[in-house]
């Protein structure tokens, strides 16, 4: 589970709820929207690329219903605000030594930041983005290339996965491989996901209406 404990959901009511000192007093505040931007800032609205280990408040204004603020990396922090929803949540999340990444699931190319908390990691060269596409309709369920060829090994590092849900009444998950995201089962159209795969193995499967829908594993190493 995500060492992240939640403090306060506000739905879009125009209400913003104020940042709340972490153990070491250092309030951090994310931002999303409405256009196609995305901050982390201090208590001073300065800009944060460098922080020393330890737990943090983190206020996130979700300004979009197109976008959404994902914080995610090390000790397993793994925090967001939805995509379809204009809200301010609010998080405590504790950081340890590494490379953040601050994120739009919906882009997450080109809506994207990175925070270090403490010694710089040295430089290394780029991971090659895997590329993946996971579709789902009434009938049938399926993850294969861009290109259209069934996946059978992934090498872990860095993967885009573009969801394509078909189904009004299934919704599709990934689980293992130090990934678990779901779309739901009233989701219906595109979304792309970033995550990280690590070693072990990728599950993708529907919900378990019946009739039950073939997934599958795919190991990663």
């Amino acid at each position: 589970m995500p060492s992240v404990r939640i403090l306060l959901t506000i739905a879009a009511s125009g209400l913003v709820l104020a940042g709340v000192a972490g153990a070491d007093g250092t309030q951090l505040h994310g931002s999303v929207g409405p256009g196609f931007t995305i901050s982390l800032v201090d208590g001073s609205g300065t800009a944060v690329k460098h922080v020393d280990p330890g737990t943090f408040s983190l206020t996130v204004d979700d300004k979009s219903d197109e976008h959404n603020f994902h914080l995610q990396g090390p000790g397993g922090v793994d925090v967001s605000t939805g995509v379809d929803a204009i809200e301010t949540k609010s998080f405590f999340v504790d950081l340890v030594d590494g490379t953040y990444t601050f994120f739009c699931d919906v882009h997450p190319t080109q809506i994207t930041g990175t925070l270090i908390v403490g010694t710089s990691p040295p430089v290394a060269p780029p991971a090659t983005t895997t590329r993946l596409v996971l579709t789902v309709t009434a009938k049938a369920l399926a993850l294969t290339t861009p290109a259209g060829k069934a996946v059978k090994a992934l090498p872990k590092g860095p993967a885009v996965i573009t969801v394509r849900d078909r189904s009004a009444r299934r919704g599709v998950r990934l689980s293992g491989a130090g990934v678990s995201r779901t779309t739901g089962v009233r989701f219906v159209g595109t979304v792309k996901w970033a995550v990280e795969l690590s070693t072990g193995a990728l599950v993708y499967a529907s919900d378990p209406r019946k009739p039950v829908l073939r997934g599958g594993r795919v190991p990663v190493a």
